[in-house]
């Protein structure tokens, strides 16, 4: 490799926003027959596609399957009408309600929220009933915290590609067994500019507010300022991995993209294990104003059915075009009386900036 750049750019830990975990509607033609896990023909019924991380509060997409009619593909339709609750093993519980923030309107789910912020080390039940389709129930266990060394970035080049390094060591805890997963998304941001003038703010992003800023900018104490909004959309980066011990590498070749990267500690409990992804550089810039945010680099445990179910529909999406018309085959998931999956995650993240937020 070469090229090789050390980094040395602003790295914070923040809490971001989870709407849920980035999943992409499957609508993809495959039969049983090669596939490693159950396939099933969906009829309508519930579907909960979330992750519940520590230190954030519930935001849980639930729609429901309708089949297109052709037999060759699903389509996910918001439930507006469901009513939803979590409870936890501390005897905490709230009721859920539908979210009409703009970033969630325009979702392919409906997303019902609440408040409660989620601990580490503890169980929580998901309730959703849909006048129609009845009642879904699923448990999941947000695993404890966890130790991340500092860890070692730069760019890179990878088979030809940019690629930004991510090299780091994890302290497993070793009395329970643990699955981790890495990953990468680019959080998209809205950038709010403003100015006060004669007590009153305006917005510089309207034409009107543009205009007045023109006619006072050079009055005194007339200052353009800018404010940062975090959304809850984002663009999945793909990555990479080398490492022969990560699940990954039972899927075929080393060289190829992934969505994640998963291992378990198997083969280090209890120990320090060191590793390191590298993340394609495609959107670090944006293109265009629209795609504007912050790499944000995420290294999870997570719970057995959320581990699960994303390895298997990992490979779910690498073995696509090797089978042929039948059904829809789905991972196997956690969620009684439905279709998905309800996991738990306890998350260390790093943000790196690269677009200008003003």
């Amino acid at each position: 490799m070469n090229n090789r750049r050390k980094m040395n750019i602003l790295n914070t830990r923040t809490r971001m926003p989870v709407f849920c975990i980035v999943f992409t509607c499957i609508t993809v033609i495959l039969s049983c027959n090669k596939n490693s896990y159950e396939s099933r023909q969906l009829t309508s019924q519930l579907v909960v596609l979330a992750e519940i991380t520590a230190g954030d509060t519930a935001n849980i997409p639930i729609s429901s399957t309708l089949p297109s009619g052709n037999g060759d593909s699903i389509v996910f339709g918001k439930l507006n009408s469901v009513v939803a609750g979590i409870s936890g093993q501390d005897g905490s519980s709230e009721s859920l309600t539908l979210n009409n923030a703009p970033d969630f309107i325009s979702a392919p789910t409906a997303v019902y929220s609440g408040n409660l912020p989620f601990q580490y080390n503890m169980a929580y039940t998901l309730t959703a009933t849909d006048p129609r389709l009845g009642t879904v129930v699923a448990t999941t266990t947000i695993p404890n915290q966890f130790s991340v060394q500092q860890p070692e970035t730069e760019t890179d080049d990878l088979n030809g590609k940019s690629v930004f390094r991510f090299g780091f060591a994890i302290q497993d805890a070793g009395d329970e067994k643990n699955y981790y997963i890495f990953e990468a998304v680019k959080q998209l941001v809205n950038i709010s500019r403003y100015f006060y003038w004669q007590g009153v703010k305006y917005d510089y992003n309207l034409q009107s507010g543009f205009d007045l800023y023109q006619q006072v900018k050079n009055n005194s104490g007339v200052v353009l300022l800018y404010d940062t909004l975090l959304t809850h959309q984002y663009i999945r980066l793909n990555v990479y991995t080398k490492d022969s011990h990560t699940g990954n590498a039972t899927m075929g070749s080393l060289d190829s993209p992934y969505r994640r990267i998963f291992i378990t500690d198997s083969l280090f409990n209890g120990n320090t294990y060191e590793t390191q992804f590298w993340i394609s550089m495609d959107h670090f810039i944006a293109a265009n104003p629209l795609e504007t945010g912050i790499v944000q680099v995420q290294v999870k445990s997570v719970s057995r059915e959320l581990y699960d179910y994303l390895i298997r529909y990992e490979k779910y999406k690498q073995d696509f075009g090797n089978f042929g018309v039948g059904g829809l085959a789905s991972p196997p998931g956690n969620i009684q009386n439905g279709f998905g999956v309800f996991g738990g995650s306890a998350r260390k993240q790093w943000s790196y900036y690269f677009d200008p937020l003003q």
